[in-house]
């Protein structure tokens, strides 16, 4: 029998963490992105959100959000990759191995790694989070965290 998922807030929305699920989780280096591109991004995305409000059929908006949501990833994932300008930190191999052991490190301790790519400018993760007490958020927020503060050592003692 599944449990419910874990329920938290933050900034006000709630944040689901179904137990013994798997995530896909892409986390970018600040600036990476010009923000002309996120607020595109953005409004494009509340323009569909708002307009699935008006499928009465839950099946059919569900199927619609899921499909929808695929392309928003696939759009935020071709800007990334075709982005010109912004940091390009993880390229460089002492800071991608840097991320590349933290994020090993935590394998196996708050969740399991099943697989990660880093690229230039952002980092993918599959992985699982089967402890009930760990939450994906403070996790990311605790490796980001860990990762910018030594990879900002490094670039700095240059």
């Amino acid at each position: 029998m599944q449990s419910d998922p874990k329920i938290f807030y933050r900034r006000r929305l709630p944040h689901y963490q179904p137990p013994n699920e798997t995530f896909h989780v892409t986390f970018r280096l600040a600036g990476s992105l010009p923000q002309e591109t996120i607020q595109r991004l953005r409004e494009e995305h509340d323009e569909k959100q708002k307009g699935l409000q008006s499928v009465e059929d839950v099946i059919e908006r569900n199927r619609l959000r899921k499909g929808w949501h695929a392309r928003y990833f696939d759009w935020i994932e071709d800007a990334l990759d075709k982005a010109a300008g912004g940091p390009k930190w993880l390229q460089d191999p002492t800071i991608a191995d840097l991320v590349a052991a933290a994020i090993h490190f935590r394998d196996t301790k708050v969740y399991n790694l099943l697989t990660f790519c880093i690229m230039p400018n952002h980092v993918h993760m599959l992985t699982s989070v089967e402890r009930s007490d760990a939450s994906l958020y403070r996790i990311l927020q605790s490796l980001k965290s860990y990762t910018a503060r030594e990879s900002n050592v490094l670039i700095s003692s240059r």
